[in-house]
């Protein structure tokens, strides 16, 4: 689940945004370069422009639900910071000249160096000393669109497109004035759509105070006046420089570590936290930028909720807003006060165990954490003195989202850089990659999945083999979306997600400040992950009874007769009443094929006995082959060399 997005690389990307010039009438130009030229001679020229070695801006922003302040910095070359407070939250973010950096709420610092990053990086100092202006430009390519209006006005409209990534920019000129009024960025995972206005001239170049934009596909909005606007002041390098990371916790007796039981159910890992006196069950989940503790347990509790945000999960959009929550602990260990996402209905949502919360990336990054799945054992290390000594090999995982990414590849063929995300009960395919490879159309069974406030449709296709580094899984079962939806499914820069089905066989090891990620092959790496044999997905309806919730097509849940809407009243034997747990009744559907289980369902009025004959639901496979494949690594072009510089004012 990752709730906020990095602006780190927009913010470099768009050379041209705030730049927007009076002067030169309206003229029949199809050329780009022309227009784009016309656009900075009516600035002052390009050598005015890179003779602005600094600047600095500050003034108001509304991000979703939540006002606050900005201020901003930037030195030639690429080198920036931008600090925003919203009152219940903060963050920091830039970039040193030699790597981006992000710095939450919480005081924990991540570098952002995943390959994506990378290459926004290097396509931003190739337009900092203004490369896209070459017609012959082995990077650029720009193109004239056509006359559109935007907002009343007619505007030229030049696309911008590179051959080191995917990313594509639409700018709209005004026609008459040459400012530029409106842009579109479209990436792989998002799409941002800007606007701007109330222009003024400053140090001789006019600047947009007013810009508004919007993150798409979730729907989230960013507001920002400008208020202060200034060139060419002396700035000491330390300020480009990422803060401090803060330790936050102790552990009991001085400890070097320490480990705490956990419980696997139905592919999910259960922790103790215990906030005062009182100790609820909680969900620790990598995919989660941040912790989120349910509102009415935290209303419970005396802690108020401030803001508002919007979040996106799986495959699903929601509202979250912030709290600060005393001093907790997990086992022996303590943590200081911490900043939350707040979630309505979070506990209502659960099954059993009843949990109140989930631990994310900022209690998770402060440790090496070591999963061994076969004991149900989480180990947490202080990553100063933790000191690998397994069997296993690092591999080099770049948090993308605040979440790890490392190579997968399926069946020999589809690869691609999948996250790991403890709080994913399976392993799926997101949505554009099985598009683009042909995979939406493989036989499976249709299964709903619950996010954080609604259900997904998806597939699982069982596949001959799934390798991560050097270790290869015989035929896993990988859910694959039936429609892209507005969360991490719709993702085009990663392939996948990586659950609690698959990490089980291994032996888990996440080292957060190398990013790293470090698998041995556990007691369960060859055994086959239990899947349903039923075709039925069970869940909670009116009364908290438990209900048929889906049944698949095909199935033997459609040979027995039942359909979506009956409640369990009895099964193998068993009255079921309200409350009555679902995961006993989960776990005997994946029993043997060919074993039966007998069950009454109400209907109405009307109760039916039925009785199910367990099937094998996936087609045979072979497995993987014998011999294991190389995993890709990514190349990433070098940048020319040259003295001259261009700034971003």
């Amino acid at each position: 689940m990752s709730l906020m997005p990095l602006r780190t690389a927009l913010l470099a990307l768009f050379l041209l945004l705030l730049l927007a010039v009076h002067g030169h009438g309206a003229a029949d130009l199809e050329d780009p370069y022309t227009i784009l030229q016309r656009h900075y001679e009516a600035a002052g020229g390009l050598e005015r422009l890179k003779a602005i070695t600094t600047s600095r801006s500050e003034g108001r922003v509304h991000y979703d639900g939540l006002q606050g302040r900005y201020h901003h910095w930037e030195q030639r070359p690429l080198q920036h910071r931008t600090e925003e407070n919203y009152g219940i939250i903060s963050q920091i973010e830039g970039d040193s000249g030699e790597s981006s950096w992000f710095f939450d709420t919480n005081g924990q610092l991540m570098i952002v160096r995943d390959e994506d990053t990378l290459k926004r990086r290097r396509i931003a100092l190739l337009l900092d000393r203004y490369e896209h202006l070459d017609p012959h430009s082995p990077y650029f390519s720009m193109t004239f669109a056509g006359m559109t209006t935007i907002r009343g006005r007619l505007c030229y409209e030049v696309v911008l497109e590179n051959t080191i990534n995917s990313d594509r920019s639409h700018f709209y000129f005004d026609a008459e004035s040459f400012l530029m009024v409106h842009s579109r960025l479209k990436q792989p995972d998002m799409e941002v759509e800007s606007y701007y206005d109330d222009f003024r001239t400053v140090d001789g170049i006019v600047v947009s105070f007013h810009q508004h934009n919007t993150f798409h596909p979730w729907e989230k909005t960013e507001e920002v006046w400008t208020t202060n606007y200034t060139t060419n002041e002396p700035m000491a390098e330390e300020l480009f420089q990422p803060p401090e990371r803060r330790r936050g916790f102790r552990i009991d007796d001085e400890a070097q570590s320490a480990t705490v039981p956990f419980a696997l159910i139905e592919d999910l890992i259960y922790l103790e936290v215990s906030i005062g006196n009182d100790r609820r069950t909680w969900v620790l989940d990598s995919g989660a930028s941040m912790s989120v503790i349910d509102r009415d347990y935290a209303q419970g509790l005396g802690l108020t909720a401030e803001g508002s945000i919007k979040g996106y999960g799986f495959g699903e959009l929601f509202e979250l807003s912030f709290v600060e929550i005393p001093e907790y602990r997990v086992g022996p260990i303590h943590f200081d006060r911490q900043k939350l996402y707040v979630s309505e209905g979070l506990a209502e949502r659960s099954y059993e165990p009843h949990m109140v919360g989930i631990l994310g990336y900022d209690f998770l990054s402060r440790f090496v954490v070591e999963l061994d799945y076969d004991r149900r054992l989480a180990t947490f290390h202080d990553p100063e003195t933790f000191r690998y000594r397994g069997s296993g090999t690092p591999i080099d995982a770049p948090l993308k989202y605040r979440t790890f990414t490392l190579p997968v590849t399926v069946d020999d063929r589809y690869e691609s850089r999948w996250t790991i995300d403890l709080g994913s009960y399976h392993s799926s395919i997101h949505y554009p990659f099985a598009e683009k490879h042909g995979i939406l159309d493989k036989p499976g069974v249709d299964i709903v999945s619950q996010g954080m406030t609604s259900l997904s449709l998806e597939r699982n296709i069982l596949f001959d083999c799934l390798q991560v580094g050097d270790l290869r899984l015989d035929r896993p079962v990988i859910a694959v979306p039936l429609e892209k939806g507005v969360g991490a499914t719709a993702l085009g820069e990663v392939g996948g997600n990586l659950g609690n089905s698959t990490l089980s066989h291994f032996r888990l090891f996440l080292h957060y400040p190398r990013q790293q990620v470090i698998l041995e092959k556990g007691a369960a790496f060859n055994d086959e992950t239990p899947r349903d044999r039923s075709g039925l997905i069970i869940g909670r309806g009116d009364g908290n009874q438990p209900i048929v919730s889906l049944v698949s097509a095909n199935s033997p849940g459609v040979r027995a007769g039942l359909v979506a809407g009956d409640f369990v009243v009895a099964f193998a034997g068993e009255e079921i009443g309200p409350g009555h747990p679902i995961v006993p009744i989960r776990e005997r559907l994946r029993g043997p094929a060919g074993s039966t289980v007998n069950m009454e369902v109400r209907r109405g009025e009307e109760r039916l006995a039925v009785t199910l004959v367990l099937e094998e639901l996936h087609p045979p496979s072979p497995g993987c082959s014998p011999q294991p494949r190389s995993m890709p690594q990514a190349v990433v072009p070098p940048l020319p060399a040259t003295v001259e510089y261009g700034v971003r004012p």
